[in-house]
């Protein structure tokens, strides 16, 4: 007998790659799938009344800027970005570029999605990892982009202390933003992002987050841990 999906809800601290920790708060889904699901697994995220067809909205990037081009501040002013285009003089830094600028890239998607954990692992004789393999389902975030629109984004040529991250990413970074980090993120390697940038025509639309090409998703009861770091422009 199936039993209907049931949800909780906790907090636990998350680091983030640039190494900010962060008190977050978690989702915790449980959830049983009734018959094993052959590959490719894929994950996506869904949002309603999610305008990203807005005229303002849909074009405010610079296309150069996500190439990996260090664009000049005058030309990010002249731009489309506005009005996310240039972070205000601050604490003895002069006007920075948003870097992504535009309103896109500051909207975008940040929960986060960790594997699948099974409540009750089949006891498989053949498995020589034994149950512990079987305790998670993994994805990855690989993949998951088209297969041309890497090319839409390179390495940024600027230095960090050149740009500022826009207002809804600076939670993930020290106070003094991207100045203390070795590099600037890497849009190229970025498929999450990539996938979020191409923007959906309808108010209410699914992007694919992660997959799993190689393995049966077995029947069980699994739970799922949802990071929930949401941000002003998105309701829930």
């Amino acid at each position: 007998m199936t039993t209907a999906p049931r949800w909780g809800h906790a907090t636990e601290n998350y680091t983030w790659p640039s190494g900010k920790e962060q008190l977050t708060n978690i989702c915790m889904l449980v959830f049983t799938i009734p018959n094993d699901i052959a590959p490719p697994i894929l994950f996506y995220y869904r949002l309603t009344n999610f305008y990203q067809n807005h005229r303002r909205y849909v074009k405010s990037f610079d296309v150069n800027q996500l190439k990996g081009n260090d664009v000049s501040l005058s030309s990010i002013k002249s731009g489309e970005c506005d009005p996310l285009d240039v972070a205000p003089a601050a604490n003895g830094k002069p006007e920075r570029p948003y870097y992504p600028c535009g309103l896109i890239a500051n909207s975008m998607f940040n929960d986060t999605f960790l594997n699948f954990t099974a409540t009750n692992p089949p006891d498989d004789d053949n498995d020589n990892n034994n149950n512990q393999a079987s305790m998670s389902y993994n994805f990855t975030d690989k993949g998951i982009s088209w297969g041309s629109e890497g090319d839409l984004y390179g390495k940024s040529a600027y230095k960090p202390d050149q740009v500022v991250p826009p207002p809804n990413w600076q939670e993930q970074y020290p106070e003094d933003g991207y100045d203390s980090l070795d590099e600037l993120p890497d849009l190229h390697t970025r498929e999450d992002f990539q996938v979020w940038m191409r923007t959906a025509g309808l108010p209410t639309f699914s992007k694919l987050a992660k997959r799993n090409d190689n393995d049966v998703l077995r029947t069980g009861t699994y739970v799922l841990k949802i990071q929930d770091r949401m941000h002003p422009s998105r309701s829930s």
